[in-house]
């Protein structure tokens, strides 16, 4: 009984300790696991727009192995500060928004202290498309008339070889514009996978992801997969060619730069770099990222902080 009790104290300190860390690193920010214990879903999936997208306007902590990581939500769905008629804004996937990532550890926030300029970072993780991103432009740029001096707009390899394929006969249980013939169109899904508030059990499993027992046990999670294989795929030119057609046609009134990151996820598209587009709205750029599997985090492909620190680089070209 006695080294129960002993083994409860050493826990129980083990705890304080993870809190005390936490609070070093994040302020107050680190009771968000308790003080948020209602707030509802980071993700949203019923966005008459987008589909799948963050919680607007709201504050949470994602707790991963390495750390706490506070997610800032703006009005309009993402991770960055509100959104202004000014600088830089850069639309993506997963690798933009910068899973696991603090924000000051982004692409795009070193690149904003480097150029010493305003980058708005409009990634957003949950199965995001570009299709989504061509949709988002119209609503920032024509709907909400917002006027950057520039955007930029990023594409991996895996999004490139998905365009068209998501549909609602193969995902129906989400909303999300997709591709029908020449047109996009716009899936409502029946019911919200995410829903508008936790239930209990989901409220306590965002308490537990906090605590430094669920942390070390969750590691094997993250460190524990297979590390990604490289491959080498074909693409199909036509449905790049509507995707930039869907671009033209919004008439925004400034050159886009589209950037594709080759090998992102040691995902390489054979002869993407013959591809051409004659078009005066759309600058085509393709970006080699280095077949280094150290810049991964091992089990979910996503870029660490020495990742974000070689694609800030690779980039800065395009941002100037």
């Amino acid at each position: 009984m006695k080294y129960i009790k002993k083994i409860i104290v050493f826990v129980i300190l083990l705890e304080v300790i993870n809190l005390v860390v936490g609070v070093f690193y994040n302020g107050k920010d680190a009771f968000l696991s308790i003080t948020g214990f209602n707030a509802p879903p980071l993700y949203y999936d019923m966005d008459s727009l987008y589909g799948v997208t963050r919680q607007k306007n709201t504050k949470q902590i994602n707790q991963y192995p390495w750390g706490g990581v506070v997610n800032q939500i703006n009005s309009y769905g993402f991770r960055d500060d509100e959104f202004t008629n000014e600088g830089t804004l850069v639309v993506g996937n997963s690798f933009v928004e910068g899973y696991g990532m603090n924000n000051e550890d982004r692409f795009s926030e070193k690149i904003e202290k480097e150029l010493n300029t305003v980058i708005h970072n409009a990634g957003s993780g949950g199965v995001w498309t570009p299709i989504q991103g061509v949709v988002l432009l119209e609503h920032l740029v024509r709907a909400e008339k917002l006027d950057f001096d520039k955007i930029i707009f990023v594409m991996t390899p895996a999004e490139i070889i998905n365009i068209g394929k998501r549909n609602p006969k193969n995902d129906s249980g989400r909303s999300y514009p997709y591709k029908k013939g020449e047109e996009i169109k716009f899936h409502k899904a029946k019911n919200n996978n995410f829903g508008d508030s936790l239930s209990l059990p989901n409220k306590v499993k965002r308490f537990c992801k906090s605590l430094l027992m669920f942390k070390v046990y969750n590691m094997f999670k993250y460190y524990g997969a297979a590390k990604v294989k490289a491959k080498t795929l074909e693409f199909d030119k036509y449905k790049l060619d509507w995707l930039f057609k869907k671009i033209e046609e919004q008439e925004l009134n400034q050159v886009i730069d589209v950037v594709v990151i080759n090998n992102l996820r040691r995902t390489k598209l054979a002869t993407i770099e013959e591809y051409n587009i004659d078009s005066e709205a759309i600058r085509f750029h393709v970006l080699q990222f280095p077949d280094e599997l150290s810049n991964y985090f091992v089990s979910n492909g996503h870029l660490n902080e020495k990742g974000n620190t070689v694609l800030a680089e690779l980039l800065q070209s395009v941002f100037k």
